[in-house]
């Protein structure tokens, strides 16, 4: 597919995202349609409630929800680029296990408030993922020790979760463990989305400034050094950027999965592309995902469900779909 084709597919997820937006920020126990939305985005609507319950409740949640799908979707994009592996998730190098740990120690020692709890999740996601690229740099083959460090680093990480868990106090701090394990965006504000869209914002800009290093990556190291590309500085530098966009939305919402796995998937399917001219299409992806499960886990029960409850079940039902439609393909040719 021509790269004008891509952008024409692209912009129309970006007019679907937008007005499931819309929708979104009418749903909930307190129901607004779409044109009562627009009413109170644009001043028309005189009624306090839905003022108050757009601007201070949803529409912070809405656009927390949308950066950490394009986020994770742009992350998961790199990853498998990077590796080449199609099956590679942004938790390939222990980032999610590391955080998760680090959440997990905050909790038991360290009072457990949401903003240590952020912090001590993020330095924790980010040492194990340096760890794992210090150690893989003495091997030979740089792509598969990355992989197996990563494997082992996050073993160790989820060990140390696992004693994390086993000393908490089973009454007060077990149940938060395992609920902010869950993921949720129950603790969206204006100041935690500045902070993801921050850390997306720079993070994207820095990975479409190498969209064509990465793109001469594809075709081997061998093929990318001999074309005057530093393969280890473009390699590093894009896995510390996707690192970086994952650890700070994992710090802020707790373990969010499958989204930087389908998307990216998602995208290819709908593009026919395979290099990076398809992370915008991926990003959108994310967002309309993640957007839709977090409406469904805020809407549909009376309690509002951890979000990786419908993103997994949503991933493995899309993973088996895309399968399914593989085999039919490969017995077909």
């Amino acid at each position: 597919m021509s790269l004008q084709k891509v952008k024409v597919k692209t912009a129309v997820l970006v007019v679907m995202l937008l007005g499931l937006s819309i929708v979104c920020l009418g749903l909930g126990r307190y129901n607004l349609s779409p044109i009562e939305v627009l009413k109170t985005l644009i001043g028309l609507e005189p009624e306090k409630m839905a003022h108050t319950v757009v601007f201070g409740m949803r529409i912070p949640r809405i656009l927390l929800v949308i950066l950490s799908g394009c986020g994770l979707a742009l992350s998961g994009h790199v990853y498998q680029v990077v590796f080449r592996n199609p099956l590679v998730s942004p938790d390939i190098l222990g980032v999610g296990s590391g955080c998760s740990f680090g959440a997990a120690f905050a909790m038991v020692f360290l009072g457990g408030s949401f903003y240590i709890v952020g912090t001590t999740a993020f330095i924790c996601g980010i040492l194990v993922v340096t760890l794992t690229l210090t150690l893989a740099r003495r091997s030979t083959h740089k792509t598969l020790s990355l992989v197996l460090w990563g494997i082992v680093m996050s073993s160790i990480a989820s060990s140390g979760l696992m004693l994390m868990k086993y000393s908490a106090d089973p009454t007060k701090h077990l149940p938060s463990i395992e609920f902010w394990l869950m993921g949720g965006f129950y603790n969206a504000n204006y100041n935690t989305v500045v902070l993801v869209g921050l850390c997306v914002a720079v993070g994207m800009i820095i990975l479409f400034s190498l969209r064509w290093k990465l793109k001469v990556l594809m075709l081997g190291d061998e093929q990318a050094q001999a074309l005057g590309v530093s393969v280890k500085k473009v390699r590093l530098l894009a896995l510390g950027m996707a690192t970086l966009i994952v650890a700070t939305i994992i710090s802020v919402v707790g373990l969010v999965s499958w989204i930087g796995l389908i998307a990216p998937h998602l995208a290819k399917l709908y593009t026919k592309r395979e290099d990076l001219s398809c992370a915008c299409a991926s990003m959108c992806f994310g967002g309309i995902l993640l957007l839709g499960a977090d409406t469904c886990a805020r809407t549909l029960f009376p309690a509002e469900l951890p979000i990786s409850i419908l993103t997994s079940f949503m991933g493995a039902i899309m993973l088996a779909v895309i399968l399914i439609q593989s085999t039919k393909v490969s017995l077909h040719n």
